[in-house]
């Protein structure tokens, strides 16, 4: 049998790439899905019981099998671009997008007195706030960044995450500095000229057993509650790695 892509673009493509691993029927993997009683237990005896995730992930073997692994995971890399932006040299790490970026600033804003200011902000080597100088010194920060489930990039503020398709960390923290050196907010220029973007990506599976209880918990999340939910969250972390042009499945503007 092929290797499977574990795909939560969708609900409807992440039943299908649980369906798939757990070689069920539609009607068994649906009725875990809704089987609330999994819930009830979990909150019972919380505090003996493994993480989550995990726990979904042992009752989903219970009752459906054990999965086969999947070969590959998605990820959804969220952003605001300039319009045409194609990603052709793949998502870069903030280190190695820098000079792109500030290009791109410089061609959105109008204003001299603006492009100056940035210019200032980017060289104030101690800074006035500290978000942006922290975005540009920490290697924790540089990313790239995804999530795994495309529902919770789209609906971050609902799950307590920062949404990057609003925009992105690095734009706003050199907003507050220009702001906090002379009042004024560049924030609505980059609002009203940038494009709300979702990379798609794939990278080789890793620790599987852990996606494949996200994806149930996404699901089960939107069965019994509507919609996604805390559990339904995890994030990819490039470490300063870009992810190539040929990884990239496709880029959706919204």
């Amino acid at each position: 049998m092929p290797g499977v892509r574990l795909d939560c673009e969708s609900r409807e493509s992440a039943f299908d790439s649980l369906r798939q691993l757990f070689g069920c029927s539609v009607e068994r993997l649906r009725a875990f899905l809704s089987d609330a009683s999994v819930d009830e237990e979990f909150s019972r005896d919380y505090q003996r019981l493994p993480q989550f995730d995990e726990f979904v992930y042992q009752r989903a073997c219970a009752a459906l099998g054990t999965p086969q692994v999947p070969e590959e995971l998605c990820w959804f890399h969220g952003t605001r671009v300039p319009p045409g932006t194609n990603f052709a040299d793949g998502i870069l790490p903030l280190p190695l997008a820098l000079e792109s970026l500030k290009r791109s600033i410089h061609e959105t804003l109008t204003n001299d007195t603006d492009r100056q200011e940035v210019a200032t902000a980017f060289a104030r080597g101690d800074g006035l706030t500290f978000q942006l100088q922290h975005k540009l010194t920490s290697g924790t920060e540089f990313g790239p960044f995804a999530m795994f489930v495309l529902e919770t990039a789209l609906n971050a503020h609902a799950t307590g995450q920062h949404s990057y398709v609003d925009m992105p960390e690095i734009i706003e923290d050199l907003c507050l500095e220009v702001q906090a050196s002379c009042g004024r907010d560049l924030l609505p220029a980059f609002e009203a000229a940038w494009q709300p973007t979702v990379v798609k990506f794939v990278t080789p599976a890793f620790s599987p057993e852990f996606h494949i209880g996200v994806a149930l918990c996404y699901l089960r999340s939107c069965a019994l509650h509507g919609g996604p939910t805390g559990s339904s969250i995890a994030n990819f972390d490039g470490e300063n790695t870009a992810v190539p042009a040929s990884s990239i499945l496709r880029v959706i503007s919204l």
